[in-house]
């Protein structure tokens, strides 16, 4: 058994600047909403560049026999992301674009069994990112830069908010973890706490400003639904200063409850 590994960002790095004009020769009518529409806000969406029998409407991964992937008619277009798959020493399997534009949200999810310790690795390859794309394993923020090259387990909770004004697109690429992979990952760099005024970091500085104040909490308490109970939370918190999202508060309640007087965690 394999020690768990949460995020890496692995001793490679490639060429972001040719990416991205592999990405700008996609055609926008190629991008395909994404088929887990329960997790996002509509503002998710993909194209494929490896998929089943090579078919370029195929955004769904799956995990299935990897002799059956094939490069869609869009791979001859990228180049550059064509070069960076052939420098991956392990079997790759699907591979996609992913977008998620400026103001969308994925809501918090897991992937299950999607980690190195069940033998797949999904990599991520920043190509187009901001300051405003807030990523979150586990409830960490991590920060991508484009032409890094990073691990993360999907088994794990994971949500994205991108704040900003320009959308977020990244490459993903699952892989079959052989010895080369797995060393790859095990000598990688975790992820550094960020010092990022986050959206979630701002609802924690609320949340604890609440704790200690009574009249708070007397306005939260008697709500019992939970949309209105975010709703309510997030308006105070603009009250007082403190922008955060209501994906924020949502992810703590997943994680602690509602808690007394403790409010959500």
């Amino acid at each position: 058994m394999h020690k768990s590994i949460s995020v890496r960002r692995l001793p490679l790095s490639f060429d972001a600047e040719g990416m991205a004009r592999d990405l700008a020769a996609i055609p926008d009518d190629a991008w395909v909403t994404h088929f887990n529409t329960f997790y996002h806000d509509g503002g998710w969406s993909g194209v494929a560049l490896r998929a089943t029998g090579g078919e370029p409407g195929q955004l769904y991964p799956g995990h299935g026999d990897r002799t059956a992937y094939r490069g869609t008619p869009l791979l001859a277009q990228c180049p550059h992301i064509a070069a960076l798959l052939n420098e991956l020493d392990c079997p790759v399997g699907p591979v996609r674009l992913l977008r998620l534009s400026a103001g969308g949200v994925i809501r918090e999810h897991r992937d299950e069994g999607l980690c190195l310790e069940q033998g797949l690795a999904r990599l991520h390859v920043p190509i187009s990112t901001g300051d405003g794309v807030e990523f979150y394993l586990d409830r960490d923020l991590v920060t991508m830069v484009p032409g890094e090259c990073w691990y993360l387990n999907f088994d794990l909770p994971h949500r994205v908010q991108n704040l900003g004004t320009t959308d977020r697109v990244h490459l993903v690429i699952d892989c079959e973890a052989n010895d080369w992979l797995r060393a790859l990952i095990a000598g990688g760099i975790g992820s550094v706490p960020s010092v990022r005024d986050s959206s979630s970091a701002r609802f924690a500085r609320f949340r604890e400003i609440v704790m200690d104040n009574p009249a708070l909490i007397a306005r939260l308490w008697p709500i019992e639904q939970p949309g209105a109970f975010i709703d309510r939370v997030v308006a105070l918190g603009q009250e007082h200063g403190f922008r955060f999202t209501p994906e924020d508060v949502a992810a703590a309640m997943r994680e602690g409850g509602r808690i007394g007087l403790r409010l959500v965690g």
